[in-house]
């Protein structure tokens, strides 16, 4: 965790045993951002879930404002997928994420742990679970995230997103995350 900054409520992030935990309270959630920028690489993380409707866990490359933006986002409501997504200069390009299911092997995923990537190159961005191509962005005709350079992590109340997320019940927290390892590789 010392190699991370925070961007909200570093309260809620915490290391027990080889996990570093995010939490989701009412005043908040947290994220944590990784100090270096980059051109083209690829972030990846053994994560477990936040469950529960409107808890939204994240992973995601982020560029400077106005920002470009590839997202791995698991959505708590749904805790057997991951979605995919991406916006250039904060425009969402896919209006709907595209949304990959859990094999039987990986089942719930805010139960077990799951190895995620995101890959950034000059030509193509993919999305990674446990190491299976999950989506190709090739750069083409449509519009192309080429300046998401810092890595983010963490978990956010999705209840204002317009029933994309759900709401969340506090009744039924607390609602939490977990990060086992982080590793970013540089291309440029």
């Amino acid at each position: 965790m010392s190699k991370f900054s925070f961007v909200w409520c570093p309260e809620n992030a915490y290391q027990t045993g080889n996990s570093v935990v995010w939490r989701l309270t009412e005043s908040c959630g947290t994220t944590m951002v990784y100090p270096w920028d980059f051109y083209y690489g690829k972030i990846e993380a053994r994560v477990r879930m936040g469950g529960g409707s409107g808890v939204v866990t994240a992973m995601l490359l982020l560029g400077p404002a106005p920002s470009d933006e590839i997202d791995l986002e698991w959505v708590g409501k749904d805790t057997t997928h991951v979605q995919t997504m991406y916006y250039v200069q904060s425009h969402r390009v896919d209006n709907l994420p595209e949304v990959f299911g859990a094999s039987q092997n990986n089942g719930d995923l805010s139960t077990t742990f799951q190895d995620y990537a995101i890959e950034l190159n000059k030509d193509s961005v993919k999305w990674y679970l446990n190491g299976i191509l999950l989506r190709t962005l090739n750069k083409g005709a449509q519009e192309f995230p080429s300046d998401a350079s810092r890595a983010r992590l963490g978990i956010w109340d999705g209840t204002q997103t317009g029933g994309w997320a759900g709401a969340v019940d506090w009744s039924k927290g607390p609602f939490t995350a977990e990060m086992q390892w982080f590793n970013f590789t540089p291309y440029c």
